[in-house]
């Protein structure tokens, strides 16, 4: 199998206790307490978006950039369903799949609604990989950084977050953590930046970004006031911190 550099699960045996906290916050099951201690099962199972980090109460877990075997989420979803009795935990919980009942369309007979509807967005372009670290829009800005799936799933977007804000727009999961981290790092060391609000989705792999944000503003050695807004799968804010 080939060898890739990239993001990996390490475990300080020192600090680990064996409580197991760790074990349901990986939704890939890569970890397992064995012989008392967590444990990595397999390293093709860590998708090495750390999602199991806030859940050791010891700091027995971080990552670390090594030379290991890809990702594979097939293994993955047949370890999970294998040992954990349940297809539908099987591999990360964005990815299962949900019918919520139709909300009230805005369209008639394929006509757009003329009621007026204001766009908040102020900037161009908003994906992390084409905004420029000096993009003018972001001096001295209030900054939302938002999840994909988000923009989506939450219907008041622009009327109760973007509105007189830069954003930055990216998925935690299939971008590269290390290159957004030292992206989010310059645009902080180059902007004084107010405040920073993340709306992010419920599922793990989505609240990276919050630990993206604040490794990059420690990296930048700033202190910029943070507020996380996390948006469920039917579209409600079910935690604000």
């Amino acid at each position: 199998m080939a060898m890739v550099r990239r993001l990996m699960i390490q475990i300080d045996e020192d600090k680990c206790n064996g409580c197991g906290l760790c074990v349901p916050g990986c939704a890939e099951g890569a970890l397992a307490i064995i012989d008392g201690k967590a444990k990595v099962v397999s390293e093709t199972f860590c998708d090495g978006l750390g999602a199991c980090l806030g859940h050791c109460p010891e700091g027995a877990l971080t990552l670390l950039e090594v030379d290991t075997v890809e990702f594979d989420m097939d293994a993955a979803t047949e370890h999970v369903a294998r040992t954990r009795g349940s297809a539908k935990t099987a591999g990360c919980p964005g990815e299962i799949m949900e019918v919520h009942d139709q909300a009230p369309s805005h369209f008639s007979d394929g006509v757009v609604s003329e009621t007026p509807r204001q766009s908040e967005l102020r900037q161009w372009p908003i994906k992390m990989r084409l905004v420029n670290p000096q993009h003018s829009a972001l001096r001295e800005a209030s900054l939302l950084l938002l999840a994909d799936c988000s923009a989506v799933a939450y219907a008041g977007l622009h009327q109760d977050f973007l509105a007189g804000k830069a954003i930055i727009q990216l998925c935690p999961k299939f971008t590269d953590y290390t290159w957004n981290l030292e992206k989010l790092m310059q645009i902080f060391q180059l902007n004084d930046i107010k405040d920073i609000s993340i709306v992010h989705m419920e599922v793990p792999c989505c609240s990276g970004l919050v630990r993206m944000a604040r490794e990059a503003m420690e990296k930048a050695n700033k202190q910029i006031p943070l507020r996380a807004f996390m948006i469920g799968v039917r579209g409600e804010i079910k935690a604000v911190t």
